[in-house]
């Protein structure tokens, strides 16, 4: 990792240090986006997030009656700004990072949900995350309705959020009143580095797959199953040493692991590669 990488990364372990609700949203999803683009001005960006609020502010009916105001801040965001959803390049890296999305106005349902609600949250608009399988969006919680930032729909229900669901699973989908849930400042973080680690496994690029566990580590550190995932990274890394550390914190958080024989012969064979490379 470079010198500028371990700095954004201590930035952002300070944040994932924090209480869900006191991490700032944009500010670590830029800090996650750093060690990516050296030199990348956090602050520029956090700026600019500023500036797109107040041009709504300035909107008729954008600080008024929760649905109204919604419904400007989807005009503004998807039709004058053009922030959508890359449907032409869905699995482009650059889609989960939120100083890409500011710049190329692309982006990926979950980084344009992050910008929606940062700007909502300048504008005193009550507009949470809800992490569906295979699609995000945010909620008016004030008006009871969804807005989807990826296509522009605004006054959506559950039944539409439902629908939308079975678009891209298939009729067989459904969902409980669970999944209506808001996601909490962690669990959008999680949700967008494990985007991030799926893209970079798909690709075989292990190095920039580590990375995202290292800071799910951070955001998740009593998670046994990730330990699990960044020690068999490791270990195809041939980083053996530390693969082992986290084969010993998965039998530490996950008793259970310890009567697998599939654990038992994996960590037997991380304990042996590592013993040949002291």
């Amino acid at each position: 990792m470079t010198e500028w990488g371990a700095i954004m990364r201590a930035r952002f372990a300070d944040l994932a240090a924090r209480r869900s609700d006191q991490i700032p949203l944009a500010e670590a999803a830029l800090l996650i986006a750093a060690e990516e683009y050296p030199d990348l001005e956090v602050e520029r960006y956090l700026r600019q997030i500023d500036a797109l609020a107040e041009a709504v502010r300035g909107e008729p009916a954008a600080t008024g009656e929760p649905r109204a105001a919604g419904t400007a801040l989807t005009t503004f965001l998807y039709e004058r700004e053009r922030f959508r959803g890359n449907e032409d390049d869905y699995y482009d890296p650059r889609n989960s990072f939120l100083n890409e999305v500011l710049d190329r106005r692309l982006g990926l349902p979950i980084t344009l949900s992050i910008l929606y609600i940062e700007v909502a949250g300048r504008l005193g608009l009550n507009i949470r995350g809800i992490g569906l399988p295979g699609h995000f969006l945010v909620k008016l919680v004030d008006a009871g309705t969804y807005l989807d930032p990826y296509t522009g729909k605004v006054d959506l229900s559950e039944s539409d959020c439902k629908e939308r669901v079975r678009a891209i699973h298939g009729d067989s989908a459904s969902l409980d009143t669970s999944a209506f849930e808001p996601q909490s400042n962690r669990q959008i973080l999680t949700r967008m580095l494990t985007n991030l680690r799926m893209v970079y496994r798909t690709t075989g690029d292990l190095p920039r797959a580590r990375a995202a566990l290292d800071r799910l580590v951070l955001l998740n550190p009593g998670a046994s199953a990730l330990y699990r995932d960044r020690g068999e990274v490791l270990a195809a890394l041939g980083k053996y040493n530390l693969a082992l550390k986290d084969v010993d914190q998965v039998r530490q958080l996950s008793p259970p692991n310890r009567r697998s024989r599939r654990f038992r012969n994996w960590r037997r064979f991380v304990r042996e590669m590592a013993a040949r490379m002291n």
